[in-house]
């Protein structure tokens, strides 16, 4: 009995259904294998009524009652800088677990710094592109620490792996979810209980501890910083792996990063530094990150990323029409208020969010909007960097138009 999926099988995608989310059902056929190992498949599969690409992942399970379904098909979060996962099927038949998962063709951040490399004609140019997917990257981790105010959604395994990057850093989304620790969930690990992170990256402290941390991510994160600024991982080869493992200070000292600006030197060693000489909170990096390259003048390049913190109301009151029927949530701590055609809107359900055409989202006092499938198209929109009354969008003869904002 083969459980793997071969080049041109098809197959009928349907989503598991929770308390929060409809079936999604997709007819899927595998057009390329990207990986392919002793208990899990990466493929690429197209849409066969729609021709959309996404990314299949995998999970060969041979006891069914460990098998982890409440990882990464659960993170649901839609944000910019976070790949789009669309959820999971368990196909008892076969005792494998099939997530999908957004498709991009860029590839991942090790393999960019060592392939096409950084865009740029000259260093600084190079290191402008750096700060572009450097900004974006934190936006990220911020989005899905966010979510929760308390016990927050940990990615525990940073890195340029699972980093998916544009050579212009256009393109920027983290990836891999496999060992994320979810909001409220007792599952933090999966049924491979040795799995900390990745050696090099994870935080030693953490390596033998099952209890996530947000400052475990930013340590991960500073690592990652480094590698994009020096195209060099900050330990590598066996020898150096082990001894950060340790956990002694060597693990929790900066080396040196030629070419590289002091101040933004002292972000990333704050970032790496032991867990009660570290940055607490991902905001704090992103305050910082502002203000050095604000004084690098080079606001234009990033004005969403660089904008001025503006004192804002708590709630915006925000309503649109999708057909016949009127919406009206508040948008306050979740950022997001997807757009779902043929079911019940899940406005603001703090991050329970399962949209497939677009989702309206708050940026300081104004909302924008991230359209999420190619078959939802603008008709009438008065200014491209904001949404404004009166815009409108179409999706399958359906119309969506904002009525407020204020």
């Amino acid at each position: 009995m083969n459980r793997y999926f071969e080049e041109g099988d098809t197959f009928l995608w349907i989503k598991d259904r929770d308390y929060h989310s409809d079936s999604l059902k997709i007819s899927l056929k595998m057009i390329r294998q990207v990986y392919r190992k002793p208990s899990k498949q990466g493929l690429i599969a197209q849409d066969q009524n729609s021709g959309k690409k996404y990314f299949v992942k995998v999970i060969i399970c041979e006891d069914m009652d460990t098998i982890y379904v409440e990882k990464e098909s659960k993170v649901q979060l839609h944000s910019p800088y976070i790949i789009r996962i669309y959820g999971g099927m368990l196909d008892e038949k076969l005792k494998r677990f099939i997530t999908l998962v957004e498709y991009i063709p860029e590839c991942d951040l090790s393999d960019l710094m060592y392939q096409k490399g950084i865009a740029g004609e000259n260093w600084n140019q190079k290191i402008r592109t750096c700060h572009k997917i450097a900004m974006k990257f934190l936006h990220g981790i911020d989005y899905y620490m966010s979510v929760f105010e308390t016990d927050p959604i940990i990615h525990r395994d940073l890195k340029p792996e699972n980093l998916m990057v544009s050579p212009d850093g256009a393109v920027v989304k983290i990836v891999d979810f496999d060992w994320v620790h979810l909001h409220d969930s007792s599952q933090t690990l999966l049924n491979r209980r040795e799995q900390r992170g990745t050696p090099g990256y994870v935080d030693p402290r953490y390596w033998n501890s099952y209890v996530p941390s947000k400052t475990m991510d930013i340590y991960s994160a500073g690592l990652v910083l480094f590698f994009l600024y020096t195209g060099t991982h900050h330990f590598h080869e066996n020898e150096e792996i082990q001894r950060q493992l340790v956990g002694d200070s060597y693990a929790y000292t900066l080396k040196n990063m030629p070419g590289i600006d002091v101040e933004l030197r002292r972000i990333i060693a704050k970032m790496i530094a032991p867990e009660e000489e570290r940055y607490e909170d991902i905001r704090q990096v992103i305050h910082d990150m502002k203000a050095y390259l604000k004084g690098q003048e080079i606001k234009n390049l990033l004005p969403e990323l660089l904008e001025e913190e503006e004192e804002e109301e708590d709630v915006i009151r925000f309503s649109y029409q999708v057909g016949d029927v009127t919406y009206r949530p508040y948008v306050k701590k979740c950022r997001f208020v997807p757009i779902e055609i043929g079911i019940r809107q899940e406005r603001s359900l703090n991050g329970r969010i399962s949209a497939h055409i677009l989702s309206f989202y708050r940026l300081g006092d104004r909302m924008k909007v991230l359209v999420l499938h190619e078959d939802c198209h603008p008709v009438t929109v008065s200014h491209p960097d904001q949404v404004s009354q009166g815009d409108t969008y179409s999706y399958a003869g359906t119309q969506i138009k904002v009525l407020q904002i204020r």
